[in-house]
């Protein structure tokens, strides 16, 4: 699993060296940060406020340096209202690698897979560990699409994506390294409990 840190290209270049390939780069309208010579995905930021100029500007920036992926409009704890900001920036998405944003309620509405290239496991806390997002992963996986799991920042909810999710990202991960050590370690397999005699 890629940790995808919303920082810097300087910050992106020190965690590398400190950490390795795993750390790679995700981009938001809100940071506006420079693209790092690193893989990267490309946020909407619409879980703190959604702002759609800056958003667009940095999907046309995507065409020319794709991405692993590109989240449209969402809203969160909202499948049915996702699904319709979907099919409404499909347009302006044409060229680069959608992703849709999975959120409460994804089980009762069918996935547009066709249009999609990976899935961005969002919604409430609730969500991101229910049977309703680990089936849509799977079946995204089965179909070849990347899995990106949301707001991530402890081993605990790593070791429940392992196995599943290509990359994750986690505000506390971007601004404390002790939460970014500790996730590296469970990704490294380096924080297995040992038994107590």
């Amino acid at each position: 699993m890629k940790i995808l840190l919303d920082n810097s290209p300087a910050s992106i270049e020190q965690y590398r060296a400190r950490f390795g390939d795993v750390i790679w780069q995700l981009r938001t309208p809100l940071t506006g940060y420079k693209l790092a010579n690193v893989p990267y995905g490309l946020d909407n930021g619409a879980f703190t406020r959604f702002d759609e100029a800056k958003w667009l500007k940095l999907v046309q920036e995507a065409r020319t340096v794709r991405p692993l992926f590109v989240c449209l409009p969402d809203v969160v704890g909202s499948a049915r209202r996702t699904l319709e900001l979907f099919n409404a920036f499909t347009i302006a998405t044409v060229g680069v690698p959608r992703a849709l944003v999975l959120q409460d309620g994804i089980g009762d509405f069918a996935i547009p897979w066709t249009q999609l290239d990976a899935v961005f496991i969002g919604g409430s806390d609730k969500f991101k560990t229910s049977e309703e997002a680990f089936s849509a992963a799977r079946a995204a996986k089965i179909l070849g699409k990347w899995v990106h799991v949301g707001r991530v920042n402890t081993s605990k909810r790593v070791e429940q994506w392992m196995g599943v999710a290509d990359s994750c990202d986690g505000s506390g991960m971007s601004r404390f390294d002790h939460m970014l050590e500790d996730v590296v370690r469970t990704i490294n397999g380096e924080n297995k409990q040992v038994a107590l005699i």
